[in-house]
């Protein structure tokens, strides 16, 4: 359902391990036919070959950030994606869609107008113009290219979802609510189309409907703060169809009076006495909850400061929290990285689940067995190695790529030339390259030299250094 196939399979698989005659072992042996059939495949999802999955996995991705407002590291993820693969339609079309979001207006015009010279019914294309257009004030322009968007059948979930911003921009709420419920068959539990469902039935002035749309979402997630606060404006039947009403937003946000109430009560609680704060923790699940909110947002410099905070709490009530932020897909992968290393110093159980580099991964923080306290830079070289390798290669071959450091730390006798931050992230690079090889995976230096963005001769001295600690073929002495 969240189109990472490859993720679906592993997790297929585990389950027929573990229960091979499950109540649903049929099924599971049936979907990993249909993954391993490529004909089978393309029929089903349009997707045949490592590009288009490769160009599907970024692209969801990147949806999921501009969804939680993190428009720049979606526009970093689609650019780099893009230097691989230029051609790529799907990773433009995306592309063109981030770079408005993030508001480099002239390069979104540029990139739609050269897709639109390639295919004039591009929806994505269209769409991003039509934005554009909208906020030029053109809103005649904007229409006229909705209507013929409209024309178009069989659209995909992307191009119905960008019709429908459209049509509520435009404040054509009938024609948003149809849309939308196309789209809600589509994706009956994602919280993206149900706001916009349930906002294009309240500017209709149906408020019930809207209210059993929040409802349903919080039946999903009952600590939802977004959907409890939209069910409260729901309940306001005297605003219901009025147009006009700062309460309310389109992106499945809060709006920025209510994010300013949230954090300004959020002060007032850390200003607590040290006592009374522990109490609120351990109490209040609404101020447990505000904090969930709040690492939500896009600024970083917030997100960094509530995770730091709920760490210091200590507690599983903590670490529910910390895994939690490790599964959401719109959360930069700088700040899971921090929270693997909060969770192994809570002691946190392993392995961590977490959605790293654009894929589901089950990741393990003690990758060395050692009885001492290694330097710092020698840590990064293994929490760099981890943020490239986990999600990227099989997890054997992270074992394999650690057993090799393992094995030229402990030639070093506990004396350790000092390393830069360059030769960090050379020396990941060469375990990762040695890794790989030695549990059979085919790689190339180059291919990973681009990966970590290494010149040649970096990475071929870290490996010439690293290459003595490979374990001998097994069967060899």
């Amino acid at each position: 359902g969240l189109q990472d196939y490859d993720r679906a399979a592993d997790s297929l698989e585990d389950y027929l391990e573990l229960e091979p005659e499950g109540e649903f072992a049929a099924d599971a042996e049936d979907f990993l036919d249909l993954i391993d059939d490529d004909d089978a495949m393309f029929e089903t999802t349009g997707l045949r070959g490592d590009d288009d999955y490769e160009d599907n996995a970024v692209n969801h991705f990147a949806r999921s950030l501009l969804a939680s407002g993190e428009a720049n590291y979606a526009v970093e993820e689609l650019e780099h994606r893009l230097s691989q693969a230029p051609e790529s339609m799907k990773i433009r079309e995306q592309l063109a869609i981030a770079y408005f979001v993030a508001n480099r207006r002239d390069e979104a015009k540029k990139l739609a107008n050269e897709l639109l010279a390639e295919d004039q019914t591009n929806v994505l294309a269209n769409s991003t113009l039509a934005l554009a257009e909208i906020e030029d004030g053109n809103r005649v322009s904007a229409i006229a290219r909705l209507d013929e968007m409209s024309k178009i059948r069989a659209l995909a979930p992307e191009e119905l979802h960008s019709i429908a911003v459209l049509q509520l921009d435009l404040e054509r709420f009938e024609d948003a609510e149809k849309t939308l419920t196309q789209m809600m068959h589509l994706m009956p539990y994602d919280e993206n189309v149900l706001h916009k469902l349930a906002y294009a039935k309240f500017m209709q002035g149906d408020a019930e409907a809207a209210k059993a749309l929040y409802q349903k979402l919080l039946r999903i997630d009952p600590h939802d703060t977004v959907a409890k606060y939209y069910l409260n404006q729901s309940k306001h039947t005297d605003t219901a169809g009025k147009r006009a009403n700062a309460k309310w937003i389109i992106p499945y946000q809060v709006p920025f009076s209510e994010a300013f109430r949230r954090l300004n009560h959020l002060n007032r609680m850390l200003a607590l006495p040290h006592d009374e704060l522990n109490r609120a923790w351990s109490n209040d699940v609404s101020f447990r909850d505000m904090l969930v909110w709040a690492i939500s947002l896009s600024d970083l410099r917030v997100k960094r400061s509530m995770l730091s905070l709920v760490f210091t709490f200590a507690d599983e009530n903590a670490q529910h929290i910390l895994r939690d932020f490790l599964l959401r897909t719109d959360q930069p992968d700088e700040l899971k990285r921090a929270v693997f290393g909060m969770l192994k110093h809570l002691g946190a159980r392993e392995p961590y689940m977490a959605h790293l580099n654009g894929r589901w991964i089950k990741g393990r923080v003690n990758l060395l067995e050692l009885d001492y306290k290694l330097p710092a830079s020698y840590e990064g070289v293994v929490q760099i190695m981890m943020q490239y390798m986990l999600g990227n290669c099989r997890e054997e071959c992270t074992s394999e790529a650690a057993h090799i450091f393992q094995r030229y730390i402990d030639s070093l006798n506990k004396k350790f030339p000092r390393i830069s931050a360059a030769q960090e992230i050379s020396f990941a690079a060469a375990l990762e390259y040695l890794g790989r090889l030695s549990c059979g995976e085919t790689v190339t230096q180059d291919e990973i030299g681009e990966v970590y963005r290494v010149t040649k001769s970096r990475l071929r001295n870290a490996i010439v250094k690293l290459e003595p600690f490979v374990a001998p073929p097994k069967g060899t002495e």
